[in-house]
């Protein structure tokens, strides 16, 4: 195209100077003749297939570029809609399974948060970015449903204070969540997506408020719809009945687990089948089995309250019915009876 167009203009060009060289004999003879003005419009008149070419070429030109220029933008357009194809692939490609970890602590001796600073470490140890939040700083009510379609996974480290009652930074927190979980506007759904894991601190040495609030907070994020990623972790500060010697202990043996759980949910594993598949084979129920393995780690929560219900009541069979009797609270109506059961016991 552009050889094309050179040919033409440098045609145009010899044929200007050629007419043009013809011309300047009668164009100095009519000078004298006319006046200057005259002989202006007369040259412009006798040169206006000149002109005429002129303008043509110079609209030609003008045309050419247009086309030029639309062509180089549609082989650019083209070459970023592929590159932002390509980019698009990777980025599939390399799809984020945990965007990051928000690590909530309820504390009152600092315990509860010194834990929550260290798991935060370890976690951006694994490349992984950590969050540590104080619960009285945090509104349940606007932000906790957006936890559910960030991919992040939240961590709740929570003691249980004087009476079984949350400590002073989580109470909002906790009493946010329970009544959310028995209203019926919020439903069983409304936390549907929000991966999480508690792990609670306490002490056995207070048999009915012991964990309360740990239990309590995972049972109330379930009933909303939220899925526990592992089970509930519990912390006892009573040496003699701790699992690992310490709570420290005890919270080193969870963290433990919760880091290897985490490192199989940033590369998108899941819970691995518990039934009986060949090696190397796909189970036929997938679904099946992870509803039962859903069961078993409900049964395995709720495992330690029935421990300590079944416990509890043992304690007072075992107990003799004088020793019944000075624990409790006896309308004088009902100790005529009372005393007819005692010498019946003898």
């Amino acid at each position: 195209m552009f050889s094309l167009f050179a040919t033409m203009l440098a045609l145009f060009g010899v044929i200007f100077l050629c007419v043009g060289s013809l011309s300047i004999s009668e164009n100095t003879v009519s000078q004298d003749v006319h006046s200057p003005t005259e002989n202006y419009l007369l040259w412009m008149w006798q040169r206006r297939l000149y002109i005429y070419s002129a303008a043509a070429l110079l609209f030609g030109f003008c045309f050419f570029l247009q086309v030029a220029r639309r062509k180089i933008n549609y082989t650019e357009d083209s070459k970023a809609h592929k590159a932002a194809k390509s980019n698009n692939s990777s980025e599939k490609d390399a799809e984020v399974h945990v965007s990051g970890v928000k690590i909530f602590y309820g504390s009152q001796t600092g315990t509860a948060k010194g834990f929550a600073t260290e798991l935060s470490e370890e976690v951006e140890n694994l490349g992984i970015s950590a969050q540590v939040i104080d619960m009285k700083d945090y509104d349940p009510d606007d932000q906790l449903v957006d936890e559910c379609v960030t991919k992040s996974v939240c961590v709740f480290l929570v003691a249980t204070y004087t009476d079984g009652q949350p400590t002073e930074n989580a109470e909002w927190f906790c009493k946010w969540v329970e009544e959310a979980s028995t209203d019926f506007r919020y439903g069983n759904n409304f936390l549907k997506g929000l991966r999480y894991a508690v792990f609670g601190l306490g002490n056995s040495v207070y048999v009915g408020h012991y964990n309360t609030v740990g239990k309590n907070v995972d049972k109330w994020l379930w009933m909303l719809g939220g899925k526990r990623i592992m089970s509930r972790g519990e912390g006892d500060c009573n040496v003699v009945k701790s699992r690992n010697g310490s709570v420290q202990a005890d919270f080193l043996a969870w963290k433990v687990k919760f880091l290897n759980r985490l490192k199989a949910l940033s590369k998108g594993e899941k819970k691995s089948c518990s039934g009986n598949c060949k090696s190397g084979g796909s189970c036929k129920n997938k679904k099946k089995h992870g509803a039962d393995e859903e069961e078993k780690a409900a049964v395995q929560d709720n495992g330690s309250e029935v421990d300590l219900i079944e416990s509890s009541s043992e304690d007072e069979e075992s107990v003799l019915p004088d020793e019944k009797i000075s624990r409790s609270v006896v309308d004088v109506e009902d100790l005529g009876n009372i005393m007819t059961n005692i010498k019946k016991a003898k």
